[in-house]
């Protein structure tokens, strides 16, 4: 079993350097454009998943050498290639923890694609301006370290409170088209008895 997983996705927009340190026990992956970040790692890429499109050839050889597995996906498909990763790590790896990296700025679309995944396969979303993630119901004491934390209910979320932060809630019902919450400030402690909420965490 690995304790994180990594994903690297595109749009490549991050800061990698800031992003990014080794642990031990993690699983690098990177994903078409995400690949080309992961060229500056000192050591082998674990899988590379993706239709390529996006790749400068002479970049796609050097991700051939230090690639253990790689998985080169039809342009024509019926999933993202960010959603064929998650499918096949889900299903072939045991794991702890998956973080992504990117996926957050650049098209709408695939950016309301991902945060559809994050439901099915609950993962982090991070890149240099954000850090997003699911808490199903109980009590969590969460650091924030970017400027604001937003919290929003991907299903009704029911007897909210909110505690420590700069804006407090008791026993609030966060509705999916409640957007109360967004722009708190602090970090603090989060309770809730039913429902998902997304925790977004970001700078200006």
């Amino acid at each position: 079993m690995f304790d994180k997983i990594k994903i690297f996705s595109g749009p490549n927009d991050y800061d990698f350097n800031k992003l990014y340190f080794e642990e031990v026990n993690e699983f690098i992956v990177g994903v078409d454009s995400g690949l080309e970040y992961l060229l500056n790692l000192n050591k082998e890429i674990d899988l590379a998943v993706g239709d390529f499109d996006s790749i400068d050839p002479e970049i796609f050889e050097k991700i051939k050498s230090k690639c253990k597995n790689i998985i080169q996906l039809d342009i024509k498909k019926n999933k993202t290639d960010l959603a064929y990763a998650l499918d096949y790590i889900y299903n072939h790896y045991d794991y702890k923890q998956i973080e992504v990296y990117g996926g957050i700025s650049g098209r709408v679309d695939h950016f309301i694609a991902n945060l559809n995944l994050m439901k099915k396969y609950r993962f982090s979303l991070k890149d240099s301006s954000h850090y997003m993630y699911i808490l199903d119901k109980g009590s969590f004491h969460i650091e924030n370290y970017k400027k604001y934390i937003s919290f929003f209910a991907i299903e009704d979320v029911y007897g909210l409170q909110l505690k420590g932060f700069k804006y407090t809630l008791d026993n609030y019902f966060l509705s999916t088209s409640d957007s109360l919450s967004v722009s708190n400030e602090g970090s603090g402690d989060v309770t809730f008895n039913k429902g998902k909420l997304l925790v977004i965490m970001s700078e200006d």
